[in-house]
């Protein structure tokens, strides 16, 4: 059996390359995509059609979702199954989303329960998993180097609404509406006071003040709301999320303690944090983890109810993680068993540093976090899960 893996450089994409692999199919890739910064979309439906042509897969598969993926594989009679390991993943509300082709599989259970009812039994909830595997084959370091690390974006690059306030295309005057909905919400998780709040004339701003402002014809969804919450609004309340975290933290545990590894601009952190460049996912990035006593989650507000892959990465090198709360973790781990939760600033400070001096309840909670992923939470389980799916011919 074959599978038609259509690959645009996701970091996740070699974990399951690998995976299906052990599943017992044999993966032909197509690159392109990878390559170009852009390819015109006909193009883009050629190589994906001579590509299906050629091999004659089981399914084709991708990381996160492509709607014209979707459009070609309906023509041809082909499965397409997609992971979305992002979110928000705005092409999902594409009217390609109903086609009977799809199986479509999303960590987030509110963007789940946002689209599931416009393809029933064809869209599922999946949590995603760790490489334990890969990880386990790489060495482990002697000792800990960082009392707390956070490795990740400070979101301000991809702040397209301070950028906008900032180079003078969005005015003070449209954005106060949106200002006064953010100060509401921060502190708050989620992004429910924006929703309930945001009116026609934001996103009617927004859209006129960024060229680049995502649309698609006939979504199935208010997508210039959707984008404007999420991709203007969201992302920026996570950079102001973070950077208080990290400021925080920083003025609370000793000097030297709190170590962040991003490729970001750092700027508006207290000096007291320690910036180190960014890592590369796959290989240095796990050897930080385990060097670091306590590993942050400070997840993107985008991501409303799901655990994302940094949690598990995590908890697949056999460190500690220490978390804000999303209401879908308890569903798949326990806390503080394997794990530890914080529900605000002043706790996650306590929490660091009570568990820095308490290493053995922390070492516990790591030996029983990684028995729980290695066993029930794996790349290749996940894996499993979707042929199965494509085999069955329907979503279980």
């Amino acid at each position: 059996m074959k599978v038609l893996f259509y690959r645009y450089n996701s970091i996740c994409e070699p974990d399951y390359i690998e995976a299906f692999k052990k599943a017992g199919l044999e993966v032909t890739e197509i690159t392109e995509e990878m390559h170009r910064k852009s390819i015109p979309g006909e193009e883009r439906a050629r190589i994906l059609l001579e590509g299906i042509a050629e091999h004659k897969p089981l399914f084709v598969f991708s990381i996160d979702y492509f709607p014209f993926i979707s459009i070609v594989c309906e023509r041809m009679n082909i499965t397409y199954a997609a992971l979305s390991v992002d979110c928000p993943v705005a092409e999902i509300y594409d009217p390609a989303i109903r086609k009977s082709c799809n199986r479509v599989f999303l960590f987030d259970k509110d963007q789940y329960d946002s689209i599931k009812d416009e393809n029933p039994g064809n869209i599922r909830y999946m949590p995603l998993g760790a490489a334990v595997e890969r990880l386990d084959s790489l060495p482990f370091p002697e000792m800990y180097e960082y009392p707390v690390s956070f490795i990740g974006s400070l979101y301000n690059e991809k702040d397209r609404y301070e950028n906008l306030k900032k180079s003078g295309a969005l005015s003070a005057e449209a954005a106060a509406h949106m200002d006064e909905l953010i100060e509401a919400q921060k502190g708050v998780p989620g992004l429910d006071i924006i929703r309930d709040g945001i009116v026609f004339e934001d996103v009617a701003a927004l859209k006129a003040a960024d060229p680049s402002f995502y649309t698609a014809k006939d979504a199935v969804c208010d997508l210039d709301t959707f984008v404007a919450i999420n991709n203007y609004i969201g992302n920026h309340l996570t950079y102001l999320d973070r950077v208080k975290a990290l400021n925080l933290l920083a003025e609370k545990l000793p000097e030297g303690s709190v170590h962040l590894f991003t490729r970001s601009d750092t700027a508006a952190l207290d000096k007291r944090v320690v910036v180190h460049g960014g890592v590369e996912s796959l290989k240095e990035m796990p050897d930080v983890i385990r060097k670091s006593c306590i590993n942050l989650n400070l997840t993107s507000r985008t991501i409303t109810n799901g655990l994302p892959q940094r949690i598990w990465d995590i908890l697949g090198c056999g460190s500690f993680v220490l978390t804000d709360k999303v209401p879908a973790l308890e569903e798949v781990l326990e806390a503080p068993k394997m794990l530890d939760v914080f529900s605000s600033y002043e706790e996650l400070a306590d929490k660091c540093a009570y568990y820095l001096e308490n290493s053995e309840i922390r070492e516990d909670a790591v030996a029983e976090g990684y028995r729980a992923v290695a066993a029930q939470h794996t790349v290749l389980l996940r894996a499993l899960e979707i042929v199965k799916t494509v085999l069955s011919g329907k979503l279980g």
